[in-house]
């Protein structure tokens, strides 16, 4: 029988009803014909309870620590799922990351899969059950527990389903898809019924939050699609997969992004060689840079911008903080107040008159660009936060309608 991939969000399994309700949903789909393997999230907003308590008791929480505490949430959801499958009749058994053989490298609180030992999954599929998975953890080859960061359980999912070669795997959230624009804010935002990997992965890495960033580039490197639905309805949902071997360029979605930081950083205009030693640490302690420029030198001065989400300012700090004990004194300043709004599509980077047109769109609204980034499959510009809905509800009304 083929083996269907089927992962619930924290919406989706926020309590005991919607718990059930999920559980019927996998029923129906194992009796269809298929082997289901269920990976699930924590309930919602437990996560982020349980990040409070252990700043209750610690502003510096060991990450090793952390990622014990944070996993409970995960086995909660897999348990009371399994539970209420077999009070339908259904047989299931829950696993966490460790026990199904998720093996990931040692970074405590964004580890990296490295590769899954499924024996143990494939065994409960043979004997007919439905597997639940813990999403978002693994263990490393230290045998250690180890998280996969925010998000994680996309990833959890996607690797099941290249590893068990699933027919399908399916994203299960509380919106029907993916769509041109938040919903939420743009009230004319049209669900997408199709788009590329490419495109997705752009629109996740830069603040949409249907997918996570590394599901979809992972999901893009096997040709894994994935079928993005809502767990609320029965509705067709989006298809992330092959692009269309047709050069039109078009804008496909608006996306936007407040949980972002400036950091600029003066130091002598003789150390201009400071910005790629800079972006050098960064990247080796897995902080990931948005945009990056500098200024004209004033004063013997030199100002380098970095651009890069707000959960990452602490180790941001860290690295210049370190990089000012080895070559020199450097200051620095944060500002809190950006953000960046997106056009994705592919081929939007390269066509000068989307840019123009982008631009001359903002500037109708006064909203001042104080940054650019630019890829094959998007135009970023960053902008306060404060302009963000302004220039989202104007950029998709010029572009989209």
């Amino acid at each position: 029988m083929p083996i269907v991939i089927q992962k619930y969000g924290g919406s989706s399994v926020a309590n005991a009803r919607r718990i059930k309700n999920v559980a019927r949903r996998i029923v129906k789909t194992a009796k269809s014909g298929h082997q289901v393997v269920v990976v699930v999230s924590a309930m919602a907003d437990t996560t982020d309870e349980l990040l409070t308590l252990a700043g209750q008791i610690t502003a510096n929480p060991p990450r090793r620590e952390l990622d014990m505490l944070l996993t409970a949430g995960e086995r909660i959801s897999m348990s009371l799922l399994s539970m209420a499958i077999h009070d339908l009749g259904g047989q299931a058994i829950s696993f966490t990351g460790s026990q199904v053989g998720i093996i990931t490298d040692s970074s405590h609180n964004r580890a990296r899969i490295l590769e899954i030992k499924a024996d143990r999954l494939r065994e409960s599929l043979k004997a007919g059950k439905i597997a639940i998975v813990a999403g978002f953890q693994g263990v490393s080859l230290a045998k250690e527990i180890t998280t996969l960061g925010r998000g994680g359980s996309d990833t959890t999912a996607v690797a099941l389903a290249v590893t068990l070669g699933a027919r399908s795997c399916q994203i299960y959230s509380d919106v029907e898809g993916v769509y041109s624009a938040d919903p939420r804010i743009v009230r004319q935002a049209k669900k997408l019924p199709i788009i590329s990997f490419d495109e997705m992965e752009e629109m996740a890495a830069f603040g949409a939050q249907v997918l996570h960033v590394r599901a979809v580039e992972l999901a893009s490197k096997y040709g894994m699609s994935i079928d993005c639905r809502s767990s609320f309805t029965n509705h067709p949902g989006t298809i992330v997969g092959k692009g269309s071997k047709m050069e039109r360029v078009t804008v496909r979605s608006i996306v936007h992004d407040k949980s972002l930081a400036m950091v600029t950083v003066k130091l002598p205009a003789a150390r201009s060689s400071a910005m790629p030693q800079l972006l050098t640490r960064m990247a080796e302690a897995g902080i990931q840079v948005k945009s990056f420029f500098h200024g004209q030198a004033q004063e013997g001065k030199l100002s380098l911008f970095f651009i890069l989400d707000e959960a990452d300012l602490s180790g941001a700090k860290a690295v210049i903080e370190k990089s000012t004990k080895t070559s020199g004194p450097v200051q620095y300043r944060i500002n809190r107040d950006i953000g960046a709004v997106s056009l994705i599509g592919s081929g939007v980077g390269g066509e000068t008159a989307i840019l123009s047109r982008m631009l001359k769109t903002l500037a109708g609204k006064k909203v001042h660009v104080q940054a650019m980034a630019t890829s094959h499959t998007r135009i970023s510009c960053f902008v306060l936060r404060r302009d963000l809905e302004k220039a989202l509800l104007a950029l998709h009304l010029a572009f989209i309608g």
